[in-house]
């Protein structure tokens, strides 16, 4: 199972491994982790989103955007399957569902992560970043 010394490592593990595969964009992207099932059970799931940042100067000065991005789905596939024995999950979700905070449309990849006892590794590619994302970068406009 992912301890928490095992998640946090991993967070920034994936950006190494997932941001390569995003084209056209200059932005940061900034993840987070959970466990959606409770941390007895072995899966963890990392959300990819682009980093907000707030805009100084101008009629917009203070608001927070975030840049849109492509990603290369071929590039992100082959990507994860360097650290997944086998890819159990590859879908593009649109649906709308009120149980859940998962920001859609969204991307999830998802397998068994090498090196464990089966334990499942998700990616989600979100489109933009949760509420509570950090600020992590100011531009001038």
């Amino acid at each position: 199972m992912f301890s928490d010394e095992r998640a946090n490592a991993l967070l920034n593990e994936i950006l190494d491994i997932v941001c390569p595969t995003f084209e056209d964009t200059t932005s940061s992207f900034q993840s987070s982790g959970r466990w959606p099932q409770g941390k007895d059970r072995p899966a963890f799931e990392v959300r990819v989103f682009p980093s907000p940042v707030e805009l100084l100067g101008g009629k917009h000065d203070g608001a927070t955007a975030y840049q849109g991005f492509r990603i290369n789905l071929k590039a992100l596939y082959l990507a994860v399957s360097k650290i997944c024995e086998e890819i159990t999950l590859w879908e593009f979700d649109n649906g709308s569902n009120p149980m859940d905070d998962l920001p859609r449309p969204c991307i999830t990849i998802a397998g068994i992560f090498k090196g464990t006892d089966g334990d499942i590794l998700m990616i989600r590619i979100c489109p933009f970043p949760p509420e509570e994302a950090e600020v992590k970068e100011k531009h001038q406009v």
